[in-house]
């Protein structure tokens, strides 16, 4: 089952809609320079699996978005990075927390937003590229 939910449907809608595979590294250095978030997802390898193993704890409103406070912790077996991307953010890939073998993968961070849109978390594991998201609302944003 793929997300469809906004900006994975907007991705999937100009070209990246193939599933995220083993095969399919991420390059991270093109993430981060990614302008778009779908050039981001296109560089991750493509649209990701939903999962219900990964949880995402942050505010529904935040005050400021500089101090977004962000908590990810994912119980996918063989989880091998958690990256967190923000879809209204000029450079949409905000941080990227790689874990060795036998490591919980469990994150915890404050990232930037220019103003209220989505925050999406993907996971790399053995098996492919999953994710969840989670709307969120901005009152001061923290990117300009």
């Amino acid at each position: 089952m793929l997300l469809t939910a906004g900006a994975w449907t907007a991705a999937s809608a100009t070209g990246a809609a193939q599933v995220a595979s083993v095969k399919a590294l991420p390059d991270l250095e093109l993430a981060f320079a990614a302008r778009t978030f779908t050039e981001a997802i296109g560089a991750l390898g493509g649209m990701p699996e939903a999962s219900a193993q990964i949880s995402l704890d942050l505010p529904q409103l935040a005050e400021n978005g500089a101090l977004v406070p962000i908590t990810v912790r994912s119980q996918l077996r063989g989880t091998r990075d958690i990256l967190i991307l923000v879809d209204v953010n000029p450079q949409p890939l905000a941080a990227c927390f790689s874990f060795p073998d036998g490591t919980e993968a469990y994150a915890a961070t404050r990232i930037r937003m220019a103003h209220s849109g989505a925050v999406y978390v993907a996971v790399r594991t053995e098996e492919g590229l999953f994710a969840t998201w989670r709307a969120i609302e901005v009152s001061v944003g923290g990117c300009g």
